[in-house]
């Protein structure tokens, strides 16, 4: 029996592609790094930041890229896009929520909060609060202990290999994401 659902954040619940695309090259650029192009970019989207750091940022720590994440942020969300029918989907769904994200948690929230969906949320599980990101189940894992609920009670909604990774490795079932108006939990 379903007693939970959890999202992915990002091209899920908003298309953050265009902030995160541009909050990359603006670190790279502040810090002397080659240029990321888009075929790149592509390649490497939703990884988390130990994987940016490895790809883009050798001079630079996981640790140091998150703080350069966090400074600038915010100044790419104009680029934020709330994906159609999230907000009517979130609000048909009684049972509690979780998001999932290789995102940083102070950064997912604030996208959540600009694109109004924080407040369907029970619990908001970023890359900085456990030690590996997706594909490992950590943040999965620690979602389901938050909402009080066995892995097998929930489904994971997903838009990448990383998100169902996660998912097969927690034993908990995956919807891949393609719009709000075919998913089916």
């Amino acid at each position: 029996m379903r007693k939970a659902i959890l999202f992915d954040l990002d091209g899920v619940l908003v298309d953050t592609y265009e902030v995160w695309f541009q909050l990359l090259n603006e670190v790279a650029r502040r810090h002397g790094y080659a240029p990321i192009g888009p075929e790149a970019y592509k390649m490497s989207w939703g990884q988390g930041i130990e994987v940016d750091v490895n790809l883009y940022y050798k001079r630079h720590t996981v640790e140091q890229i998150r703080d350069e994440y966090a400074r600038y942020y915010g100044d790419f969300l104009h680029h934020l896009k709330v994906m159609e029918g999230a907000e009517q989907t979130l609000r048909s769904i009684p049972l509690p929520k979780a998001v999932i994200t290789n995102s940083p948690t102070g950064l997912a929230r604030r996208a959540l909060s600009l694109a109004k969906l924080e407040s369907h949320f029970a619990a908001v599980v970023g890359c900085d609060e456990v030690p590996r990101s997706k594909p490992a189940p950590d943040g999965v894992l620690e979602a389901c202990r938050r909402l009080g609920v066995e892995p097998a009670e929930t489904v994971l909604v997903g838009d990448s290999r990383f998100d169902e990774g996660a998912a097969k490795a927690a034993g908990v079932p995956f919807r891949w994401f393609t719009s709000f108006a075919e998913l089916k939990l």
